[in-house]
């Protein structure tokens, strides 16, 4: 194991904290890599050789004992029982004994953490490899299968893609996004894989039943929203039952986070091929325009917002007038007089079932280009 000269300054000024003396961070080699005494870094220790040879205490009586070597005392520091590093301390022996306990256990925590964190590292870019593999859509699935058998994961364990997409919230700051990723990553399983990708976080999980994947969701959405001030937007994909359907279980939970009606919407929804909506958003930005412009032409933003909660309070409550002028708070005259102006400003009566239709797809249609054009 290999600690980094900027780690190793880091256990130093810890170590300080107890131990006021000189204290020289050295290698199994017998390198001082990090020392308060900034003179003697890069110098050879013999001392530390012996420490890491015989995984013993060595005090030195006098400067010079051994090269490089100054009067004090010198600790091995192990980790599953192999030394990774000694810890010199420059001083009376008996003066520096008492505290001697202290130090190693204070240097082991502290590289023990260094490693967690190396290895969280570790994990979250083998994650985020395995994703953008995913993600790109057109990688072979050999391939994927390939690196999360190299990694220790069965592509047959994993059930649903989700894609958490945030509002509200600073992609470029990076401190709040390294402490939403490990709020998320501490609360879904292990073997979960999850990454950050600008405002959005991807993951594939291992639950494979719906209903407690929502359980498990909802709490870490209701968490996150309330800790940072964001807003989470949650798309679900289908339930996946082969490596061959991982992008397009990415691909269908993307699509609900960016349809116009559920984007920064806060919602938890699933992708519904039955639904029109999703239908709606595979059609090309040319047949979008061209459609719901000659259906809509010459009708303003407002107009089609009004024009478009008539039409859908009316087929919700399958053509009553009585029971949707109810749902919108208004007179039903109002609502037939109001009826009636659409079919004046659109050329469409929305009381034939066919010209409804017409209407309904060319509104659902331009809020998708409006969404687009954002």
């Amino acid at each position: 194991m290999v600690i980094s000269k900027r780690y190793a300054e880091e256990i130093i000024e810890n170590l300080r904290s107890v131990v006021h003396e000189d204290i020289n961070f050295m290698t199994p080699d017998g390198y001082i890599i990090a020392s308060s005494d900034k003179s003697r870094i890069g110098d050879y220790h013999e001392g530390a050789t012996i420490v890491a040879r015989t995984n013993k205490l060595l005090i030195i009586d006098k400067h010079n004992q051994y090269e490089g070597t100054k009067k004090g005392i010198n600790l091995p520091i192990c980790i599953e029982q192999n030394v990774v590093a000694i810890i010199g301390i420059t001083g009376e022996a008996n003066d520096i004994l008492q505290f001697s306990n202290v130090i190693v256990k204070m240097s082991e925590i502290l590289i023990k953490e260094h490693l967690l964190n190396i290895q969280k590292q570790f994990k979250r870019e083998n994650n985020r490899v395995i994703l953008e593999l995913i993600t790109k859509g057109k990688v072979r699935t050999e391939l994927i299968t390939y690196k999360m058998n190299e990694l220790g994961y069965d592509a047959g364990d994993f059930g649903f893609f989700l894609v958490c997409d945030l509002s509200h919230f600073d992609s470029k700051n990076i401190e709040l996004s390294n402490m939403i990723y490990n709020s998320i990553e501490k609360r879904v399983n292990y073997k979960d894989l999850v990454a950050r990708f600008q405002s959005k976080f991807y993951i594939l999980t291992q639950q494979k039943d719906y209903n407690k994947l929502i359980k498990k969701i909802e709490p870490i959405k209701n968490y996150v929203e309330n800790k940072y001030k964001v807003s989470m937007t949650i798309g679900i994909s289908e339930s996946i039952n082969s490596v061959h359907k991982f992008s397009s279980a990415f691909l269908q939970a993307d699509t609900v986070v960016e349809l116009g009606v559920n984007k920064g919407s806060g919602k938890i929804k699933q992708f519904d091929p039955s639904s029109l909506e999703f239908l709606f958003h595979g059609f090309s930005s040319y047949i979008t325009k061209d459609f719901s412009n000659s259906v809509l032409e010459d009708i303003d933003d407002k107009d089609k917002t009004d024009i478009k909660a008539m039409i859908s309070s009316y087929i919700r409550n399958n053509g009553s007038i009585t029971k949707a002028s109810e749902e919108l708070f208004i007179h039903k005259n109002t609502f037939q007089y109001r009826l009636n102006k659409i079919w004046e400003k659109t050329g469409y009566n929305p009381r034939n079932l066919e010209d409804l239709i017409i209407l309904y797809i060319a509104l659902e249609l331009d809020s998708k280009k409006m969404y687009s054009n954002k």
